[in-house]
């Protein structure tokens, strides 16, 4: 059974925006690709389905861009997203995009590469799963497994390829070997894209929201805690590490709110707003919000930030990294409550998500499974400000779901920006109702595990989850055209 973590999947990953799936997935495609090589290709050819994920968003969300940035063995960190074609230029990159009816539409943001270096043409099926995650299938018609989660080499011997995985990096001495036992035609490793690398075997204290709430109440313990012992057994991180990491995101968001106010430009169907936003709401001509007057503001400016390409956190994807600092910044802040509480409720929300990962945080099931999955989390993050009770914040956390349950993914131009950023600044106000709904007594009829799974339910009736090849086996899902295994 695969156990979502915390800070590889859903507080994941930190990148510019606009995208996790459609930004960061493809660069990370990219990237593996050039480090399986050891070169920037002198042509690369991708293919995309017409009428799969990528027609219509390809351009927008900079998904062309971030493929050259990592085939090339760029940073995304360090370089501008705008420079990626002169710099494909520069260092003799050709390269050509084209949407036909051969790439398969499932997963939806399939693609196929060719590409040719100095050692031959290769040939490469990949996509982006959403939320960052990625899959590469195929090499050279040979079946592989490379997500990312791991350091792995993979090489090439008598028409076959070959891939081991390593949670640590691959050495020189393991190059060797291979080189000497195999005389592969090609030999490259891959370094793991995840900031933590999982354990072996991992066994973690619980696996469901039920367990959850057993497991806190067994220890007598708050949700917060039991997500750093959560976390702890399933990846190599101590819980001081956990804490100090989890500042580090909330961080990484609050430069982001600052630096979104600055921006003056980005591409797309709209224009910078967010200051106006905070000087409207926060002014006497406005309907007094509560918190939602100013961390509404605080959500456009990531959004903006994001937008423009500037670097966000993913939670859980690129299109909600809006919504969960700022309404646990501004509700504790109304609540008297000192920055430690603002982690904790930080590892409360990534906690919550962990059990929404059968959606994958796609737009395939609909925006619910971002900026609803987003706005849950920050009901359950805003409930723990004002409970510690797990009860009490799990049903804060279903109020949310249940409150966005069904909505589309629609964008405007395939931009990240209409609906989007509208339901982003909703989404503060949403949370809070629910959180202080849920510490009133209001019933959500069904518990966290039972939300996750009628979101599922609902994709189907949004799109034809059958056809989308998606299949949920345990609070995990694949794609494989329906024939799936228990992980």
């Amino acid at each position: 059974m695969f156990h979502a973590s915390i800070f590889n999947d859903v507080l994941f990953p930190i990148t510019p925006g606009p995208s996790s799936s459609n930004t960061f997935g493809p660069f990370c495609i990219g990237r593996v690709l050039h480090e399986i090589t050891g070169e920037t290709p002198r042509f690369l050819k991708i293919e995309m389905a017409k009428g799969g994920g990528y027609d219509g968003t390809f351009y927008g969300m900079r998904s062309d861009r971030a493929f050259l940035l990592g085939v090339m063995g760029k940073e995304l960190e360090s370089h501008e997203l705008e420079s990626a074609y002169d710099e494909a230029k520069a260092c003799g990159l050709k390269f050509d995009f084209e949407f036909n009816e051969t790439v398969p539409k499932i997963p939806t943001e399939s693609c196929r590469i060719s590409m040719e270096t100095s050692k031959g043409m290769m040939q490469v099926s990949a996509a982006s799963l959403g939320g960052g995650e990625i899959q590469i299938t195929e090499i050279d018609g040979c079946p592989v497994d490379l997500d990312g989660r791991t350091h792995a080499i993979i090489w090439k011997c008598a028409g076959k390829a070959h891939v081991v995985k390593s949670s640590e990096p691959i050495g020189k001495a393991q190059i060797s070997e291979i080189k000497e036992q195999y005389r592969p035609e090609w030999i490259g490793t891959v370094h793991a894209i995840y900031p933590f690398q999982r354990r072996e075997h991992a066994e973690v204290p619980f696996s469901t929201g039920k367990e959850m709430l057993h497991y806190t109440k067994e220890k007598q313990i708050p949700i917060w805690a039991a997500a750093c012992d959560y976390e702890s057994a399933l990846c190599h991180i101590n819980k001081a590490e956990i804490r100090r990491y989890c500042s580090k995101l909330y961080e990484l968001t609050e430069r982001a709110i600052e630096r979104g106010y600055g921006v003056t430009s980005f591409d797309g169907v709209t224009t910078p707003k967010a200051r106006a936003v905070r000087e409207f709401f926060q002014s006497d001509d406005a309907i007094p919000l509560g918190i939602g007057s100013t961390a509404a503001p605080d959500d456009l400016s990531i959004m903006e930030h994001s937008n423009a390409h500037g670097e966000i956190v993913c939670m859980p994807t690129g299109g909600s990294s809006g919504i969960i600092v700022p309404a646990i910044r501004y509700a504790a802040n109304a609540l008297g409550l000192n920055r430690d509480r603002e982690i904790k409720a930080l590892l409360t929300a990534g906690m919550i998500g962990v059990f929404y990962y059968p959606t994958h945080y796609s737009g395939d099931l609909g925006c619910q499974a971002e900026i609803g999955v987003a706005v849950s989390m920050a009901a359950g993050a805003l409930a723990s400000l004002m409970t510690q009770d797990p009860a009490i914040i799990e049903r804060a956390a279903v109020l949310g779901g249940e409150s966005l349950l069904g909505l589309i993914c629609d964008p405007v131009d395939g931009y990240v920006q209409v609906p989007c950023f509208i339901r982003n600044l909703n989404a503060v106000s949403i949370a809070a109702t629910c959180a202080n709904s849920a510490m009133a007594g209001v019933e959500s009829c069904i518990v966290l595990d039972e939300m996750a799974e009628a979101m599922l339910r609902v994709g189907e009736k949004i799109y034809d989850i059958n056809d989308l090849g998606i299949c949920n086996f345990n609070a995990s899902l694949c794609y494989n055209g329906g024939n799936c295994e228990n992980k």
